[in-house]
């Protein structure tokens, strides 16, 4: 079966989060390119609680991160989640179990079940293989603790079987009883556990994948409340009756109330270079690059936001840094697919080159692409045509720190308070002296009592 592309788009939305019967679940809605299929989850009871703990979920549109870091000061993993609504946009974060990043690395490479019964029994041949150890482990485990670990999988694979063929209902296995939805729903919809499985599974590095749906008087929409839910939101109670709070934000990274930025939508009438009065903009030109996720990360520490505007052949050799941006609240645009003086080519050129790098970010993005930054900020008429004809809004600049041929962190810095920053869009590129003069620069603004704004 061929290998996972990394650069297809890959979307988690949180749908539901709940408890049924001991068994912490959680219900996702997996985008990747055109397809969209729905996954229930069968989570560890610390995990389950810290989400349970970030406070309402109702109401809002949940974008579940599929990544999962290590906190060295805490010693512990974490993970993220972003809920939104409207212009509102927080990033929370929560401790997480390593078997919950395993989990999260396994729905990244997942390969959707063949749909014709000739392919499926091909893909039942190659799913018999022994699960792999995920690669977090693999490597440390010595050769006879490997094989009791795969023996003790293959038990738990064979007993987890045996349950579900005794909940045999008209011909069809599912996982969970009132399946009317599953059945109903034109989306697919899967089921996974650590070390579970199911009839009619895709064996991916030892989780289950079957047909199901959540059983609505157990699991909480988080999407859609239900009526028995209270307005104020999603309140999950912990399984064992102890009050359960918040994990603290990972070191670095701590967890705002609010967001200090607002959220300005672009009409496409003129090309747009500066803000009111009392506002200021940060954009990111030429990424992604091995510095995008550590300048997301200090953006979201501080509360705030800034455009990143992906060149496509970067993109393309850096799908996840995409991915990272967009999933932390980072409005992702344009900057053409290969940072040429577009004003030189033809429309046609033009043309092909936009829809060549909008296609790929919102592959990896699910979200249509509506910002425009043309290199070096050179454009006329005809490019401006073009990128009108694509609902793409151009945005240019008014404040130019020249980070790229900066000396240091402190040029850069200089740069900021030297000059008027109120109504400033700032043009930055993703360099290490700019990722070493973010937190100055960011505390200069605040301190200068502006309100951070994007552009979407």
């Amino acid at each position: 079966m061929a290998a996972h592309d990394d650069n297809t788009g890959l979307l988690a939305e949180l749908l539901a989060l709940g408890n049924r019967e001991g068994s912490c679940q959680l219900e996702l809605r997996i985008t990747r390119r055109d397809s969209c299929r729905r996954h229930i989850l069968s989570i560890d009871e610390h995990t389950y609680l810290q989400i349970a703990a970030l406070g309402p979920l109702s109401g809002y549109k949940v974008r579940l991160s599929l990544y999962m870091k290590w906190d060295p000061f805490r010693r512990t993993y974490f993970s993220s989640l972003v809920r939104m609504k409207d212009t509102f946009s927080e990033t929370l974060y929560f401790n997480c179990s390593e078997s919950y990043g395993e989990q999260l690395l396994e729905l990244k490479e997942l390969e959707y079940a063949p749909s014709r019964e000739t392919d499926w029994q091909e893909a039942a041949a190659d799913a018999r293989i022994m699960p792999v150890l995920s690669r977090y482990k693999q490597a440390a485990l010595p050769g006879s603790k490997y094989k009791r670990t795969l023996l003790l999988r293959g038990l738990m694979f064979g007993f987890l079987l045996v349950l579900l063929l005794l909940r045999m209902d008209g011909g069809e296995t599912w996982l969970f009883a009132n399946s009317v939805e599953a059945r109903q729903d034109n989306t697919n919809v899967d089921t996974a556990s650590s070390g579970g499985s199911a009839a009619d599974t895709d064996r991916t590095a030892g989780t289950g994948i079957a047909a199901a749906a959540p059983d609505p008087d157990h699991v909480h929409n988080v999407s859609e409340a239900p009526e028995a839910i209270s307005p104020d939101g999603l309140q999950l109670l912990p399984l064992s009756g102890e009050t359960v709070q918040a994990a603290p934000a990972p070191a670095g990274l701590p967890v705002q109330t609010q967001t200090l930025y607002e959220t300005i939508e672009l009409s496409g009438d003129s090309y747009v270079y500066s803000l009111p009065e009392g506002y200021v903009a940060l954009s990111f030109d030429d990424g992604p690059s091995p510095y995008t996720e550590q300048l997301v990360d200090i953006l979201v520490k501080e509360g705030i936001a800034a455009n990143f505007l992906f060149i496509g052949v970067n993109a393309s050799r850096n799908p996840g840094a995409v991915r990272y941006a967009d999933e932390h609240g980072m409005p992702v645009g344009s900057h053409s697919w290969d940072h040429s003086d577009m004003t030189a080519n033809s429309a046609e050129e033009n043309r092909i080159n936009l829809e060549r790098a909008s296609r790929l970010l919102e592959q990896l993005t699910a979200a249509p692409v509506t910002i425009f930054r043309p290199p070096y900020g050179a454009v006329n008429s005809g490019l401006a045509e073009v990128a009108d004809r694509q609902q793409l809004n151009i945005l240019l600049w008014n404040r130019d720190p020249e980070d790229w041929k900066a000396a240091g962190p402190k040029d850069i810095l200089n740069y900021f308070k030297t000059s008027e920053p109120s109504g400033g869009i700032y043009l930055l590129h993703e360099k290490q002296k700019t990722l070493q003069a973010l937190p100055e620069i960011i505390a200069y603004l605040k301190g200068q009592g502006l309100k951070f704004a994007v552009f979407k």
